[in-house]
């Protein structure tokens, strides 16, 4: 915040020498305006890439600005004859610049000017809307080319054009090199500052979220955990415990920090440094802290988990039954439930001891880590006359062997599961022998009836509740084991002498490679770099598409016809579209400065003002024009109070406007830097500020006549202010008529397209999971992540990616849901809620599409040994999983059905359906009934084949309810016939 109101006022304190004044004259205030667009608050990594591309811009903008000259002092010549050099007299805008005066009205060169303009607005504008991370650059392109080519009709020598483009040139780049030695030199900040910062809070906000699902697991010891839950005014369906909706909000805090986690790796991992950490090192470290986050978004959802019980058994769960006892359940109509609550309070109160103790081991192994990564200074220590027999023999978070410690508490929760087994086992009247579980051969039990017939309500409910509670015990387990892998590795960066020394650390080749990839292909707004993943064949879907009109070119005629049919698609494309739209705004204020009437009024009042807004405040939907038009009226009718205020309170002397200036650009910068969401207020009322004040300490300067000899008439401040904040208001309001006309680009039509995408982004994960899955299924340890290069770790890559992509369209969707408000109606009102429902759905689907692959890692890590009975369950289960397939692709054909539909705004086919959540299970029982029967709940796989369950039937709960979502928004055909003239009885 210092920073950035730091860098204008050191421009505008300059501009009051008088060699600076005599160098820029009355470009003076242009220079504060580009240092404040090159936003010195970013990191340096960010800040110095950014800076990177807005030279190269701004100089391409100088370049074309002194071509389009050139064509247009051609022009005057070809219709009027040379007439020598511009005097900046009566008629003409005056003196542009030291050395670039103009001439009078010249037709031909206004339009060869007004073509030229149009061209440079278009491609930028296209170029804006393809790399939205060059947004700021761009935006200083069009700057340049507007105040550049306001003047460059009027030029009858190209010396003169030169002259102004040049000391544009040079004004712009001072800026840059001012804001550039405040952002290294004053209170520098690296991105990898922000990433350990945010690494710290991640693991911060994980023990919080570690220690919420304690509390709620806890909860359920006396508790109606099937109760209802309310449905809130954003759609979402809140957990009502008041445990449960902790756990949310914590999940969602640690969704929060993962990405802005995700957003400072981009740029650390290409910061050059002095530091501890590599890049790699950098990479890995997030990489876990990711892994940790998943059993704990398994863990949060047990409460919807209970809920879709109820919901599928008919349950009111409009009633709670918090306290009631067994014998209240014989005679009750909710038999079932009331015996479900009293069983889920006697299994908590057996397992909330164990669960506390990993549940604290975890929370120390996070602890752990942020101490021994130097992120947090380790806790208090012992008082000096405290032995070490005191402590015993557990290690603390900080010491070198607590890695092991963790390891073994995770192995001795692992085992204890077999208490757990006997105890539920005991509780439904199925007696086990002491050496049941640890006997190679088991001996034969007598089981109770429930359990010998397959059909009863009994069976499914108990096998029910055994798979959630196994469900549970593999989460914190898995939780565990990904909790001692970052501990691991934490220590193994300690041990290595990493953290011992600071290094120069240096981006290698392949990374910068890779950058410079990403930065020519659109896709810098995120980091994963996992271009590799390319190399792994997913199918047709992700090659171009095919042309049902246009076999493949194959002779040398069919190759050079064929670029044609290329070029019509770029000039079709939406971003084509979206720069027309804001080329054809801005020529639309830019003619009033072709034509002879009105050109010297144009410069006169400053109407490049709007011409400039035009081109940079368009964004391609209405709804955000709308909402942009509204911040940034507001944010420019707070400064020109402001600006008024400072420039007279202090009567017009200049070290008190200095003074003021700064103090009144913090409150700007604050909003830009606390709220990202209005960021177009701070950044226009800070902006006109410079303009303002810039303008009037110009004034006191140079003195009137050389202020006003750039053909621009002098106003008081009083008066100027509220000029700025009319051509503010024209431009942005042309630019919104055109963000509607000829037909708006609404948030309802991109809202619907990018549902659609996720939906299909959707099908693309579940594709490489299912596959993930099956291939673990089968080849177990054969199938190695690690093994750089192999299938296996492509395989990898590519489901990360796709899962990255995902996460990051929902996110962007829920923003847009936000703008849909701003749309103006025409017709009926827009769907929101459905949307809402889509979005929240598909996060839900995406959610258990995940568990389901951190699930299948445990096939993956057993292996085949000497004990040969000990793993003979796994052994059959990879025997049926060859004889059968156990994975459907119906989910990924109904996501894409969907996902087109949406798109194309299609009705779907009839008769859709779900598949069946339970054939996994139904497969396994008519393979082997034995397979998953009480003799083998205790065998490696078992747990990992309950979680996969009931995810598998709760993402085909949620695809349930998002077919529904979808048939309602865009239909479905209906072949059938009905003679509705026949009455109703002969019908029947």
């Amino acid at each position: 915040m210092f920073k950035g109101a730091l860098t204008p006022t050191i421009i505008l304190a300059a501009y009051q020498s008088d060699a600076w004044s005599a160098q820029y004259s009355t470009l003076g205030y242009l220079i504060g305006v580009m240092a404040q667009l090159s936003l010195v608050t970013q990191p340096r990594a960010k800040f110095v890439q950014t800076m990177l591309v807005q030279v190269l811009m701004v100089c391409l903008a100088t370049a074309l600005a002194i071509l389009a000259s050139y064509c247009s002092v051609q022009a005057r010549i070809s219709s009027e004859g040379y007439t020598g050099p511009g005097t900046g007299g009566p008629g003409t805008s005056g003196e542009a610049s030291r050395g670039a005066e103009t001439s009078t009205y010249n037709s031909s060169a206004s339009a060869v000017v007004g073509v030229w303009l149009f061209i440079e607005i278009y491609g930028v504008s296209a170029f804006r809307a393809h790399f939205p991370q060059y947004n700021l650059p761009s935006i200083q392109f069009a700057i340049v080319t507007n105040v550049a080519l306001t003047y460059a009709p009027q030029f009858s020598t190209i010396a003169q054009a030169e002259s102004l483009c040049l000391r544009l040139l040079s004004a712009v780049l001072s800026g840059f090199a001012v804001a550039t030695g405040v952002s290294l030199l004053v209170f520098p900040l690296t991105s990898r500052h922000l990433l350990f910062n945010e690494m710290t809070n991640l693991i911060t906000q994980l023990r919080a979220a570690v220690g919420a699902n304690q509390a709620y697991l806890s909860s359920l010891e006396n508790t109606d955990m099937f109760a209802a839950q309310r449905t809130n005014t954003a759609g979402e369906r809140p957990p009502q415990s008041p445990e449960a909706q902790a756990l949310q909000s914590k999940m969602k805090a640690v969704s929060a920090v993962q990405a802005k986690c995700a957003t400072n790796l981009t740029f650390a991992v290409r910061e050059v440094a002095f530091g501890k950490l590599g890049p790699d090192d950098l990479k890995q470290l997030h990489k876990l802290l990711q892994a940790i986050s998943i059993p704990m978004v398994g863990l949060s959802c047990l409460s919807a988990i209970f809920e879709r019980i109820s919901e599928e058994r008919g349950w009111d769960r409009a009633n709670r039954f918090p306290h009631a006892s067994r014998s209240d359940s014989l005679a009750h109509p909710e038999q079932g439930r009331l015996e479900s609550i009293n069983e889920w309070h006697e299994l908590i109160g057996v397992l909330k001891e164990p669960f506390e103790g990993l549940t604290d081991v975890i929370d120390a192994g996070l602890l752990h880590c942020a101490i021994t990564l130097q992120l947090s200074k380790e806790p208090g220590t012992p008082p000096k006359d405290r032995d070490d027999e005191s402590r015993g023999d557990t290690p603390r978070p900080g010491d070198s062997n607590f890695g092991e410690y963790l390891s073994r508490r995770a192995d001795q929760f692992l085992q204890s599961k077999q208490i757990t087994l006997r105890v539920w086992c005991n509780l439904h009247d199925i007696q086990l022998p002491n050496d049941y579980f640890t006997e190679r051969t088991q001996p034969i039990i007598e089981l109770p009836a429930w359990m010998k017939d397959t059909a009863s309500a009994e069976r499914v409910r108990l096998r029910t509740q055994l798979t959630i509670l196994l469900y549970v015990e593999f989460l914190l387990w898995k939780l565990a084991r990904r909790t001692h892998d970052l501990v691991k590795y934490a220590d193994d960066l300690k041990a290595s002498g990493k953290l011992r020394r600071t290094r120069f650390v240096l981006p290698g080749y392949k990374r910068l490679r890779k950058w410079l990839f990403s930065a020519m292909h659109g896709q810098d707004a995120s980091e994963h770099d996992l271009s590799e993943a390319a190399q792994v064949s997913l199918g047709q879907a992700y090659k171009r598409k095919k042309d049902p009109e246009h076999l493949p070119p194959k002779t040398q005629w069919e190759r050079c016809s064929d670029v044609f049919r290329r070029s019509a698609r770029i000039f079709g494309s939406s971003e084509s579209l979206f720069a027309f739209r804001v080329a054809t705004a801005t020529l639309s204020i830019a003619v009033i400065n072709l034509l002879h009437i009105s050109q010297v009024f144009f410069t006169k009042e400053r109407l490049f003002w709007a011409q400039i807004m035009a081109s940079i405040a368009m964004v391609p939907s209405a709804g955000q024009s709308l909402r942009v038009f509204m911040l940034r009226i507001f944010g420019t009718a707070a400064a020109m109070v402001v600006a008024i205020a400072a420039y007279y309170i202090v009567d017009g002397k200049t070290a008190g406007i200095l003074v003021l200036y700064f103090i009144f650009n913090l409150p700007g910068m604050f909003v830009m830097l606390r709220f990202p969401a209005i960021v177009a207020v701070g950044l226009i009322s800070s902006i006109t500020l410079t303009l303002i004040l810039g303008y009037g300490l110009q004034v006191r300067k140079v003195g009137i006549q050389r202020a006003e000899s750039n053909g621009q008439e002098y106003y008081p401040v009083y008066e100027l202010a509220p000029i700025r904040l009319l051509t503010v208001m024209a431009g942005i309001f042309v630019a919104w008529i055109f963000s509607v006309f000829p037909y708006p680009i609404t948030e309802h039509s991109q809202l619907r397209k990018n549902t659609a995408n996720s939906l299909y982004l959707l099908a693309n994960y579940y594709s490489t999971v299912n596959e993930t899955t099956k291939i673990r299924l089968k080849r177990g340890g054969y199938f190695d992540e690690s093994i750089k290069g192999s299938a296996a770790q492509k395989l990898a890559k590519a489901r990360l990616k796709v899962l990255s992509k995902c996460n990051a369209l929902l996110a962007s969707m829920r923003t847009q849901t936000a703008f849909v408000k701003y749309d103006i109606p025409v017709g009926g009102s827009f769907p929101k809620e459905r949307y809402q429902s889509i979005t929240e759905r598909a996060q839900s689907i995406l959610n258990f599409m995940s568990l389901i692959s951190i699930a299948s890692t445990t096939f993956q890590d057993l292996h085949e040994g000497e004990d040969h009975a000990r793993y003979e369950w796994v052994r059959n289960l990879r025997k049926l999983a060859k004889s059968a397939d156990l994975s459907s692709h119906s989910v990924t054909t109904l996501l894409s059905l969907l996902s087109a539909s949406l798109s194309n705004a299609q009705p779907l086919p009839p008769y859709l359906q779900t598949p069946d959540p339970h054939t996994l299970a139904d497969k396994m029982d008519q393979l082997d009934p034995e397979l998953l029967s009480v003799r083998h709940i205790a065998e490696p796989g078992y747990a990992s084949f309950a979680v996969i369950q009931i995810a598998s039937t709760c993402m085909i709960d949620d695809l349930k309810d998002l077919l529904e979502d979808v048939k309602e928004l865009v239909g479905e055909l209906d072949f059938s016939f009905q003679d509705l003239d026949t009455p109703l009885a002969s019908r029947s």
